[in-house]
């Protein structure tokens, strides 16, 4: 790790720490490294149990605060084979807490962001609950109640919509063979026993 980059996490760990605290968001020690190897299309990722993963050491500080909300958030890749709601919410919480501390950062999850910036703008108090996605029960009605919703922006809704069948047979097998911890899952896969 450079001295930039420890620098450049310990400004984003702080703001991001300081803007989640109040919604229960956990605190972690928090480290990062250089992994040239990561995916072409990634600037960023993050490992366990407290890594921030950069491609280079030029990374923007505003994507470092992103991988740093999927740290406090504990987030996995998907959660229970629930992917298409998982990641939008977890990306949303992600690009919004970004984007609220980095005003400049170009928002790369705009679905994901507008289904969070529309939740926490109608209910301020919320952003606390996607801090808690692996936490979350979960029954194969609950995309209907999200689909339902009048905050849900059409866009957002069509994206969850074209696979509400998947989505419950997901949530309804992860329930029956008593899935209840975060799960790798990969993707376009469903949960297997």
């Amino acid at each position: 790790m450079t001295d930039e980059l420890g620098v450049k996490l310990a400004r984003a760990k702080d703001k991001v720490d300081t803007c989640l605290a109040p919604y229960g968001g956990r605190k972690l020690e928090g480290r990062i490294e250089v992994d040239e190897t990561l995916d072409r299309h990634s600037l960023a990722a993050h490992c366990y149990p407290d890594i921030v993963l950069v491609k280079s050491a030029d990374t923007p500080e505003s994507i470092i605060a992103h991988e740093w909300v999927h740290m406090v958030q504990g987030t996995l890749e998907y959660f229970r084979g629930f992917r298409l709601l998982y990641v939008p919410l977890a990306e949303g919480l992600a690009e919004f807490v970004t984007k609220e501390l980095y005003p400049d950062h170009v928002v790369k999850y705009p679905a994901g962001y507008e289904l969070v910036a529309t939740l926490i703008a109608s209910v301020p108090e919320v952003i606390g609950e996607p801090l808690q996605l692996n936490h979350l029960p979960l029954i194969p009605e609950d995309v209907d109640t999200i689909l339902a919703s009048a905050h849900v922006r059409s866009h957002s809704r069509d994206l969850i919509a074209r696979m509400t069948d998947e989505i419950r047979d997901s949530v309804r097998t992860a329930n029956e063979v008593g899935i209840d911890d975060p799960t790798f899952v990969t993707l376009g896969e469903e949960v297997r026993e």
